[in-house]
């Protein structure tokens, strides 16, 4: 009879009413510590794929270092190997100026001794005849022509020995000039080789440090 009256079933109602709002209130704050906890996950797994992905930039970043440090080295070894190449390209157009120089010493030392032993030989003939000139004055009206003939032969063999010496250093010089032009042609050609080659280099390089730039 009791539960029949208004402020029992008031009370009873208010009862039940406090019961479920307790329940509710429960069911939010654990709702709420839930999405709380979810957050605080969210944000460690965030900050430890922050942690990991600036270890791996950092990784990366060394590594594109190394990279550079060894293309640098490799563009200075390729430098170093164009000047030795251009100082051994120097000091053979050198030996072979040298080897000209020493050819033409040794072309005008023969000329020169080729003279010299004309001359002597011209002398001996001078002093033999002016020997036989006064050993035998009476047979120089005789033999004056065969002696004139003689003369003219050996100056005739002089003069040979003489073209033939001029002919030879002619020959030597030819020679040592087409010699010179085959080795200038090929220098010239190994240059415009080396220079294209170079130029290969050097377009390679710019394109290796822009990179590394």
């Amino acid at each position: 009879m009791n539960e029949q009256k208004d402020e029992v079933k008031h009370m009873n109602h208010l009862m039940l009413y406090a019961r479920t709002v307790t329940i509710r209130d429960k069911q939010l704050n654990e709702k709420k510590q839930i999405i709380e906890q979810k957050k605080r996950e969210e944000k460690l797994k965030d900050l430890l794929m922050e942690v990991d992905r600036l270890q791996k930039v950092k990784y990366y970043d060394e590594v594109e270092q190394q990279k550079k440090e060894e293309q640098k080295l490799k563009a200075l070894e390729v430098v170093d190997q164009i000047k030795e190449r251009e100082m051994q390209r120097l000091r053979e157009q050198e030996e072979k100026e040298r080897e000209g120089q020493d050819m033409l010493r040794a072309i005008k030392q023969l000329e020169k001794e080729e003279r010299e032993a004309a001359i002597r030989k011209k002398q001996q003939q001078k002093n033999l005849n002016d020997e036989i000139v006064h050993a035998n004055k009476r047979a120089i009206a005789n033999k004056l022509s065969k002696i004139e003939e003689e003369k003219k032969e050996e100056e005739k063999i002089v003069q040979y020995n003489i073209e033939k010496a001029q002919k030879e250093a002619d020959y030597l010089a030819e020679q040592q000039r087409i010699k010179d032009e085959k080795e200038r042609e090929v220098a010239r050609l190994r240059s415009l080789q080396e220079k294209a080659y170079d130029r290969q280099v050097i377009i390679f390089l710019q394109h290796n440090l822009i990179k590394i730039v």
